[in-house]
């Protein structure tokens, strides 16, 4: 269970506070942020049987193939090489190259920490100029999954980026869809909730941002966009 005892109050938003001042990271979850599917997993593992969907609400989330792994013929259609072509550009959310090239002119570290694919947060990070990725993976030879992330430790992630950069709690920002994401908002002085899957987490967060378009993130969060827009 994540714990959100000590941070249950909502920032009080001013729109004439540039709450990304003094910031030096923001960190993304990448299934439900920068993708619009909330699980990669499920499309990667879908897509390699040439299914589109499972029709089934996307039960194979990472912990329940970490655990039971997949059929023994579908390893060989799961390789760093085939994984790639799974990867439609369409399900990439929009404005993802606009909020990066923000941020880095604010000189804002950027990063994933997402429980999804390793190989779709390299492609992206690379794609769009982002800092830092981490995901989980495939071992191909063995049969397993490998494990980088827990989705309810990202905090562990953070604090590794951080580490990396000399960076702090309080110059962090955390970007999540999902319940488990908050997380991250151990390690972050704001978590943001983009298109969140559920009220629980709208509360939660310190911003919501209900939209189709990543750059909606920086509108909420700048006063230079709120005055500029």
């Amino acid at each position: 269970m994540i714990e959100i005892v000590d941070r249950k109050k909502k920032t009080n938003i001013n729109p004439e506070a540039d709450y990304l001042e003094n910031i030096k990271l923001m960190v993304f979850d990448m299934d439900g942020v920068l993708l619009k599917n909330r699980n990669s997993w499920d499309v990667i593992i879908n897509r390699s049987m040439n299914k589109t969907t499972t029709g089934t609400g996307m039960q194979l989330t990472f912990d329940y193939i970490y655990q039971n792994g997949v059929p023994d013929r579908l390893y060989e259609n799961l390789t760093e090489t085939k994984i790639m072509t799974y990867l439609n550009l369409n399900d990439v959310t929009s404005n993802i190259a606009r909020t990066i090239g923000y941020l880095k002119d604010r000189n804002i570290k950027t990063a994933i920490v997402s429980a999804g694919s390793h190989v779709f947060a390299g492609y992206l990070s690379e794609l769009f100029g982002i800092d830092n990725f981490i995901g989980n993976e495939v071992n191909v030879k063995n049969h397993c999954f490998i494990k980088n992330v827990d989705p309810a430790k990202k905090d562990i992630n953070v604090k590794d980026i951080q580490s990396r950069y000399g960076i702090s709690p309080a110059e962090t920002v955390s970007v999540g869809d999902s319940y488990m994401d908050l997380s991250m908002r151990r390690r972050s002085k704001y978590f943001v909730a983009f298109n969140p899957g559920t009220r629980k987490l709208e509360d939660a967060a310190d911003f919501v941002v209900n939209s189709t378009n990543l750059y909606g993130i920086i509108e909420k969060m700048s006063v230079h966009e709120i005055f500029n827009s």
